[in-house]
């Protein structure tokens, strides 16, 4: 990154209140306690609950009290038409006209897992930014909840907004070039952006023998960067071109690793009023990807801004328990739970490898294609980005096969993690992690048509073109591990760097060990799932989004053998061990480790508050700090009552079943997380989709929230806070 630029932090005009009282669109003081919709279908139904974004005054989330009961009474004669109807006899919960109804277009329709409808709205031709909607369908065929928000008076805003376009409009290459210098610091001409058809970075790093996706679907246009001869960059600080990268004609600007990918937007300001933008994505050497949306009106101003990265039937050689799932061991020396459950300083001995034979945990859905010799495969692209520029370039290094259909590489713990054999076999581990927990997680109901990562979309739902990027042993750090993740369509991209350790101890890879790589896929399926990429930009979305990968990550490596009514299971363990933390089996990053037992994790709801002491009595992590509220902090709060609905799913239908449900409910509820989301609103999409799925199981998944302060009666700080002050903890069920 530029020498020391701060990076820009993420911004939403419509949830700044500067912005808003500047532009005149601020909320009232005391906004009407429910819209007509609102109110009329209370009055037919008795029991209607609908939360309300504090921001723009509308609802977010739509449901009936009683466990999976319908809001129209009424099913159609699919999912699509039930929901369609729903929309149109009912726009008026979010005060829509019947130009607005009809702009709320079906998406995608998802029968897996949680049957569910996702919606957008559109005002000629255009898509109103954050009004990603998802229905969710009841048993009887009903509409049984909607999440997310439509905004009133978008047609008749996109209907005018020819006539209100008075000095100039900003083109969408004027855009990324301010975009591009908000982020670093640097001017980039805008005369130098050119359009292109398809997007050349899906093209260049396509899996092995498939073809092309639909890399140019969504709406989007794509755009290069050609530096123009004789001009020399100027620049708001001094640039460090060691670190940034500098462009190919190397006049000293950062470059750009992959085509920048625009569509129009209609960005909504609040009370009614809109503006024109051009939503983009930017990915420039040495600076995380970003996301923003500029505006087309007037001045190029910068209306949203969010960081996209989130930290830290072949033969495979794997570390891997050889059970009928395929299930990887946490990584090389597996140590979780902790087997005495004191910090004591426990290291894990190494396990031996073993060599599984798969095509993949999906019918007619392989990992790689007959033929293949690399770890080139539709879900994921697995290489070692050793060296610069950012992303698969000359020098990098591919898994490659031993022989026909075989990865064969034993690991030696003697030898350091970039040794030439070890980085193969983190390779191919790290490959068969993120392919195993993609097809998991496709059974549970991530899928094309929820937008997850593939070449080739094989059902022909969202958008392909997207498989992960998985870069290990990534040159650009140490130590850590990161996932950016860009809208449906577009590669996400996942750093593994190479852990230093203890001399005079080898390095350590994080390539292959399990516990990171699920969490930072849980960064992807998060945010792809929340608002495609743009939902979880609030403090409480941020340390949600921490949270459900340490839960991601434990849950997946947890077996059926464990003593999950109080052991102790670290977020990590291998990786993390210090010249001066030993215990890092029992509290890897964390201050505590996850533990159904309050004497080892004490944390409940409260406990994301600033302010709020931690309890005296269980051992904590030494060197951890940060308020309360630091997403990471706040994150392990969330994880914990996650956690606590597994045990619970565990006691009930044991180790294998409780983690299918448990993956169904949570992604289920993904799908039914509002953006800008509170902890409250998260755990009553999880808690819709078990009343949708398996109603017997409500009482498990509430007990389990309750425990840790989030039952029936608790109340989230406002979505925009960054103290996170106001909690009001519960500890009844319904």
């Amino acid at each position: 990154m530029a020498a020391d630029r701060a990076l820009p932090e993420d911004f939403h005009a419509l949830y700044d209140a500067g912005v808003r009282n500047a532009r005149g669109t601020a909320p009232p003081a005391a906004p009407a306690p429910g819209s007509p919709g609102h109110l009329r279908m209370d009055a037919q139904l008795g029991d209607l609950e609908v939360d309300y974004d504090q921001a723009t005054a509308l609802p977010n989330r739509i449901a009936r009290r009683a466990p999976a009961a319908g809001l129209s009474g009424e099913a159609g004669a699919s999912p699509e038409e039930t929901v369609q109807r729903f929309v149109t006899e009912h726009g008026d919960l979010w005060r829509l006209s019947e130009a607005d109804a009809q702009g709320v277009t079906i998406v995608s329709v998802s029968g897996r897992g949680l049957r569910t409808v996702q919606l957008v709205q559109r005002a000629d031709g255009l898509e109103v930014f954050n009004s990603e909607a998802t229905a969710a369908i009841g048993p009887d065929g009903d509409v049984m909840s909607v999440a997310g928000q439509f905004f009133p008076g978008a047609a008749q805003a996109a209907g005018a907004r020819a006539a209100t376009m008075t000095t100039r409009f900003t083109t969408a290459e004027e855009a990324i070039a301010v975009a591009a210098f908000d982020l670093t610091g640097v001017e980039y001409p805008a005369t130098a952006f050119t359009g292109t058809s398809t997007a050349g970075a899906a093209r260049a790093e396509n899996a092995e023998g498939a073809e092309t996706g639909d890399t140019a679907g969504g709406g989007y246009r794509f755009y290069r960067f050609t530096e123009p001869t004789g001009t020399e960059p100027t620049s708001s600080e001094p640039i460090d071109t060691q670190s940034a990268g500098t462009d190919p004609a190397g006049a000293g600007r950062p470059a750009l690793e992959r085509e920048v990918r625009v569509k129009d937007v209609l960005f909504p300001l609040g009370q009614e009023q809109f503006t024109p933008g051009y939503y983009l994505e930017l990915w420039i050497e040495g600076f995380p990807a970003f996301s923003y949306v500029i505006d087309a009106l007037g001045e190029p101003e910068v209306l949203f801004r969010k960081n996209l990265r989130a930290d830290a039937a072949f033969t495979y050689r794997v570390f891997n328990t050889g059970d009928a799932l395929f299930r990887p061991e946490d990584g090389p020396a597996p140590g979780s739970p902790h087997p005495t459950g004191r910090p004591d300083g426990f290291q894990a001995p190494t396990i031996p490898d073993r060599l599984v034979t798969l095509e993949s945990l999906l019918p007619g859905a392989p990992w790689l294609p007959e033929g293949a010799s690399t770890t080139r495969g539709n879900n994921c692209i697995a290489y070692a980005d050793v060296r610069a520029p950012d992303g698969s370039s000359s020098g990098d290094v591919d898994g490659r096969a031993t022989r026909a259909r075989t990865f064969d590489h034993a690991y030696d713990h003697a030898r350091p993690a970039s040794d030439p054999t070890n980085l193969q076999a983190s390779l191919v581990g790290m490959f068969f992690h993120v392919n195993w927990l993609h097809d998991r997680w496709y059974e549970a109901g991530f899928d094309e048509a929820a937008g997850n990562a593939q070449q080739v979309n094989l059902t022909g739902a969202g958008l392909g073109g997207d498989p992960i990027l998985a870069e290990g042993n990534d040159f650009s750090g140490t130590d850590n591990a990161n996932m950016q993740t860009p809208a449906d369509g577009a590669s996400p991209r996942m750093q593994m760097y190479e852990f230093r350790g203890v001399a005079p101890l080898p390095s350590r890879t994080s390539n292959f060990d399990a516990l990171i790589t699920y969490h930072e896929l849980g960064h992807y399926i998060t945010n792809r799932l929340v608002g495609n990429a743009t939902g979880l930009a609030n403090q409480q979305g941020r340390a949600m989004g921490e949270g459900w990968g340490d839960f991601f990550a434990i849950t997946m490596t947890s077996q059926a053998t464990d003593d999950f009514g109080t052991g102790a299971f670290p977020a990590g363990g291998w990786t993390d061990l210090t010249p001066t933390f030993t215990d890092n089996y029992y509290f890897s990053i964390r201050r505590y480790p996850y533990s159904a037992d309050l004497g080892k994790n004490p944390l409940t709801f409260k406990h994301i508050s600033n302010g709020v002491v931690l309890p005296a009595g269980p051992p904590r992590r030494p060197h951890s700090g940060g308020p309360n509220s630091e997403v990471h902090n706040a994150g392990e709060v969330w994880c914990a009552a996650l956690w606590e609905v597994f045990v619970n799913l565990v006691a009930a239908h044991g180790h294998a079943e409780a983690e299918r449900r448990v993956l169904e409910y949570v992604v289920g509820g993904l799908k039914l997380t509002p953006g800008m989301p509170t902890f409250t609103l998260a755990r009553d999409g999880i808690v819709t989709a078990v009343a949708a799925l398996n109603p017997g199981d409500l009482g498990a998944v509430w007990r389990g929230f309750a425990k840790r302060g989030l039952g029936a009666g608790a109340v989230s700080p406002p979505s925009t806070s960054t103290s996170l002050a106001g909690v009001v903890e519960s500890f009844s069920t319904p």
